[in-house]
C-alpha cells in the first residue's frame, strides 16, 4: 500500500505541473507539414500556424537536402470574438524537387518570436511527372436526370494576367439552381477545404484572406436561369516573382438525397462530387528600372500632415507620410530617405489599416517620423521624402512627394531643452538620464514564479494528506 502512494505521488509530482500548465496555456504558435507524397510538380511545403496574432515574424525555415526553397506565403485570417477582431496567420515556406525520389527531412526547430517550436522527422516521396491518363483522373458523378449545370463547383479569378507584384483573387463558390430537384448537403466541409486550401493557394504568392466564416446564400441570375451560390473561399494573391501560376483542378463532395420510393418513406441517400476546371494565371514582369524589383504595385496616394510648419533650430517636429490605395498594403516599405545636413530624421514608427473585402485589398500604411531641423530656412520636404510604385493604371513607375514646405526660423533652442522636446512620446526622450542599472520589472515571470509556488505548494499538501492516512 505505501509503495502504491509512492508511485501516486511521485506521477502528482512530475506530471502534475506538466498538466496543468498544458490546460492553462493553450498553444498559439504550431508546425504543420504539407503532403509527404507529391508530384515533382507540386511544391513541399511547411507551415506555421500563429493564433492571436497580427505582428509579422521573421521565419528561418530549414533547408532540405533535395529541394530549393522558393516563395514564402503569409494568409491572414481575422474573426470576431467577443466584439474584437483577432487576427491569425498562416506563413507557409514552399520548396521545389530537384528530382524523382526518397527524401529525408530530420527533426528541426523554429524561433517564432519568444517562442520555440519543433517537428518530428519527415520522408518525402517525390514521384515522377503526371502522365496525361493521370491528369483526367477526376470524374464528375451527376445523376443523369439532372441537367448539366443546374448545380456545379467554379473556382474563378478576377485577372488572368497580371504583373509581378499586381493582385488577382480567387473565389470558390457552389453553385445550385432554384429548380434543382434533390435536396443537396455540405459534407464534412472544414476538413475538405483543408485540403482543397493546400491545392488552392500558389506557392509564389502572398495571401490576403477575406477569411469567410459561414456559407450565406447569394441569389444569382446566370443565363436567365436563377441560382443559389454559396461562396466558400475568396483570397486576395500578389504574386512574388514572374513564375506563372497554374491551379490544378479541384473537387467537393456533398450529400444528395433522393426522391422516397413511397411517401414517407426513407430517401436515397448518396455521396456527389463537383469539380473546378484549372487556372492559368500569366506573370508579367515589370517593366526595366533599377527599383523593379523592390517597388511596391498598385494605386496609391499620398496623404500627409505636419503638426508644426515653423519651428526653430532644434525644435522637433512629427511628420506623417502616409501612403492610402489599392494593393498589398502590408508589404509596403518606408519612402527612400535622402542624407540631410538639414535635419535629424529618426526612423519612423509604422501604422496600418487594411480593408479585405469584394476581391479587393485596400487601406493605408502610416509612417510617423520625428524630424528636428539644424538651421533656418525653407525647406521642401520632397527633397527628403520620395516613395516609388509602379502605377497600375498609367502603367508606369511613379513617385509620391511631399508637397509641404518647412519654414525653420527663429532662435536657437538649448540643449536642454532639446532634450526635453525632441521627441515627444519617443523611447528616445530622456535617454541621458536613464540609469541603466536598473532592470524593468517582468510581469510575466512574476506571474510564472507565482504559479509554480503555488503548485508545490498544492503537491506537498496532497503529499501530507496521504502519508497522514
Amino acid at each position: 500500500m505505501k509503495f502504491s502512494k509512492f508511485q501516486l505521488l511521485v506521477a502528482l509530482f512530475f506530471y502534475g505541473p506538466l498538466n496543468l500548465k498544458g490546460l492553462a496555456q493553450e498553444r498559439s504558435v504550431a508546425i504543420e507539414i504539407g503532403e509527404t507524397d507529391i508530384s515533382i510538380e507540386r511544391p513541399f511545403t511547411i507551415s506555421v500556424i500563429i493564433k492571436n496574432s497580427d505582428s509579422r515574424p521573421i521565419i528561418n525555415f530549414p533547408a532540405i537536402k533535395g529541394f530549393i526553397k522558393k516563395g514564402t506565403t503569409t494568409s491572414v485570417t481575422p474573426a470576431e470574438i467577443n466584439g474584437k477582431t483577432v487576427v491569425s496567420q498562416l506563413i507557409t515556406q514552399s520548396y521545389s524537387a530537384v528530382g524523382p525520389g526518397q527524401y529525408r527531412l530530420p527533426p528541426f526547430e523554429l524561433v517564432v518570436g519568444e517562442t520555440t517550436i519543433q517537428s518530428e522527422e519527415v520522408i518525402i516521396t517525390v514521384r515522377p511527372p503526371l502522365t496525361s491518363k493521370d491528369t483526367l483522373a477526376t470524374e464528375v458523378v451527376t445523376p443523369a436526370a439532372i441537367g448539366k449545370n443546374d448545380a456545379f463547383l467554379s473556382l474563378s479569378t478576377s485577372k488572368h494576367t497580371v504583373y509581378t507584384g499586381e493582385g488577382f483573387s480567387l473565389k470558390l463558390s457552389f453553385f445550385v439552381a432554384e429548380s434543382y430537384p434533390l435536396e443537396l448537403t455540405f459534407y464534412e466541409l472544414d476538413q475538405q477545404l483543408q485540403q482543397l486550401l493546400k491545392t488552392l493557394r500558389p506557392a509564389n504568392c502572398w495571401e490576403e484572406n477575406e477569411g469567410i466564416t459561414d456559407l450565406t446564400r447569394h441569389p444569382v441570375l446566370l443565363n436567365g436561369k436563377r441560382f443559389m451560390e454559396y461562396r466558400i473561399y475568396r483570397a486576395t494573391f500578389f504574386p512574388l516573382n514572374k513564375q506563372s501560376i497554374r491551379i490544378p483542378a479541384v473537387s467537393l463532395k456533398l450529400l444528395q438525397y433522393g426522391v422516397a420510393a413511397k411517401p414517407g418513406g426513407e430517401r436515397k441517400k448518396e455521396i456527389v462530387s463537383f469539380a473546378t476546371s484549372p487556372l492559368a494565371i500569366t506573370v508579367t514582369p515589370l517593366p526595366p528600372h533599377p527599383l523593379r524589383d523592390q517597388v511596391a504595385v498598385g494605386q496609391y496616394r499620398l496623404l500627409e500632415n505636419i503638426l508644426r510648419k515653423n519651428p526653430a533650430v532644434g525644435q522637433s517636429v512629427q511628420y506623417n507620410f502616409r501612403i492610402t490605395g489599392e494593393g498589398n498594403i502590408a508589404s509596403l516599405s518606408a519612402p527612400t530617405l535622402s542624407d540631410s545636413t538639414t535635419f535629424d530624421i529618426f526612423p519612423p514608427s509604422a501604422k496600418e489599416s487594411i480593408n479585405r473585402s469584394g476581391g479587393r485589398v485596400s487601406g493605408y500604411k502610416n509612417f510617423s517620423y520625428a524630424l528636428i531641423p539644424r538651421r533656418n530656412g525653407k525647406f521642401p520636404l520632397a527633397s527628403y521624402f520620395q516613395w516609388i510604385y509602379f502605377n497600375l493604371k498609367q502603367q508606369r513607375y511613379d513617385t509620391l512627394r511631399s508637397a509641404i514646405t518647412l519654414r525653420v526660423g527663429g532662435t536657437a533652442l538649448s540643449e536642454g531643452d532639446t532634450v526635453q522636446i525632441s521627441l515627444p512620446g519617443s523611447i528616445y526622450t530622456g535617454i541621458e538620464q536613464t540609469d541603466s542599472s536598473r532592470q524593468p520589472i517582468n510581469f510575466q515571470e512574476l506571474v510564472r514564479f507565482g504559479v509554480n509556488i503555488l503548485l508545490v505548494g498544492m503537491i506537498l499538501g496532497m503529499m501530507y494528506l496521504f502519508w497522514k492516512k
